[in-house]
């Protein structure tokens, strides 16, 4: 299970308030990283986002403590929120989440905001989700009981083995072939 993950917005507060809208969740305050929120999912797992400014980055600390257990204190070791002077305008990086909400209520919320939104249909059919740019610059993929219902269907081992092993099966063969180029000349 992912337990959270921190993503950087231009305006961190309002996002972190559509998201807690999406998930009928809670916003509070992040301290370590100056004007951050943290969005708590009212999923009963503990899901979260932490939502940090822009050219927000996490570097790790320096040095290590002489001894190390759960008992010592570890703060001035551990990594930090750092501002960068890179601000990306997308990156790879994006984000599915469950809500309870349908996808009228997921689009209004959207469309309120000025937010790109698009109902997909991945995979030629294979599940459905609604896309939202938040802030038009990163993608969140929002999910009604309905898909997420499909979704966990199709991401079973039993489900994946079945579907991609004609893929991996190619894909091994593609890398056994580039490696047997190696030996020529």
């Amino acid at each position: 299970m992912i337990n959270h993950i921190s993503i950087a917005v231009n305006d961190p507060e309002r996002v972190a308030n559509v998201l807690s809208e999406i998930w009928d969740g809670a916003v509070y305050p992040f301290p370590p990283c100056p004007d951050s929120y943290f969005v708590v999912a009212n999923d009963g797992r503990g899901t979260a986002v932490e939502v940090t400014p822009a050219g927000t980055v996490i570097i790790p600390g320096e040095g290590l403590p002489d001894e190390n257990d759960l008992n010592t204190p570890t703060e001035e070791h551990e990594a930090k929120f750092v501002q960068s002077e890179l601000k990306p305008r997308y990156v790879a990086t994006h984000l599915n989440i469950n809500t309870k909400k349908s996808i009228e209520e997921i689009r209004e919320i959207a469309k309120r905001e000025d937010w790109r939104v698009l109902v997909c249909n991945r995979g030629e059919g294979l599940f459905q989700l609604v896309e939202v740019w938040v802030e038009n610059t990163f993608m969140l993929e929002v999910m009604t009981p309905e898909q997420t219902a499909r979704y966990v269907e199709i991401t079973s081992p039993e489900f994946m083995e079945k579907a991609f092993s004609g893929a991996f099966d190619a894909h091994i063969a593609s890398k056994q072939r580039s490696e047997n180029l190696n030996l020529i000349g």
